[in-house]
């Protein structure tokens, strides 16, 4: 079916912690960011389930925000799959391959 267009809550995962954001989902291009970071990508559904490529930019030159891979920019290549009103994704960053990352989308509205 693939991954239904509209805003989602976002909560991540790595070894290194965990955070949340939101991003709006539409026409195969995620949007959206947290108070520190920018997220930008695409996604598609193949017949081995839904891919995505999402790019990290921090917009908050704040400190107190700390990146969950020791840098600031990022691109993450993953693989999900939908639960009902939930997609779950697993990949990893190409900067740190051996940095497992899980992200769990949860819609909040079209």
């Amino acid at each position: 079916m693939g991954l239904q267009e509209g805003l989602y809550k976002v909560e991540f995962h790595t070894v290194h912690g965990t955070g949340t954001g939101v991003i709006y989902a539409i026409n195969g291009k995620p949007r959206g960011g947290n108070s520190a970071f920018a997220f930008i990508g695409s996604y598609a559904d193949k017949p081995d389930g839904l891919q995505a490529r999402v790019t990290t930019q921090r917009h908050n030159a704040d400190p107190a925000f700390k990146p969950l891979f020791g840098t600031d920019m990022i691109t993450l290549t993953l693989k999900g799959a939908e639960d009902g009103s939930m997609v779950d994704f697993e990949g990893a960053a190409l900067q740190l391959p051996g940095v497992r990352f899980r992200a769990i989308l949860t819609r909040i509205s079209d």
